[in-house]
């Protein structure tokens, strides 16, 4: 993990290890390229999932990366109540 700012950016081991601990997902699969990254899950709903986020070059390192903010964000969005719309 490599921490600029308040921001972490973690590496293909470190996302899918994130993944699997922090949200107890049962599996993870990834594709990486130097733009964009896919993440195929299943989630302990037995639901299956694939999200894409954007890739990440960091000074000093040859390797793409991902925000541990945008692993989080789909957590976060997916496990927040409806909101009701007012008219």
């Amino acid at each position: 993990m490599i921490k600029i700012g308040e921001e972490r950016y973690l590496n293909r081991v470190e996302a899918i290890e994130y993944l699997l601990h922090a949200y107890g997902v049962l599996w993870v699969q990834t594709k990486w390229s130097m733009k964009w990254v896919a993440f195929s899950f299943e989630s302990k709903d037995r639901r299956r999932h694939r999200r894409k986020v954007s890739a990440y070059m960091i000074r000093k390192s040859k390797i793409a990366r991902v925000r541990k903010s945008d692993i989080d964000d789909w957590f976060v969005s997916s496990e927040a109540p409806p909101t009701e719309k007012t008219s």
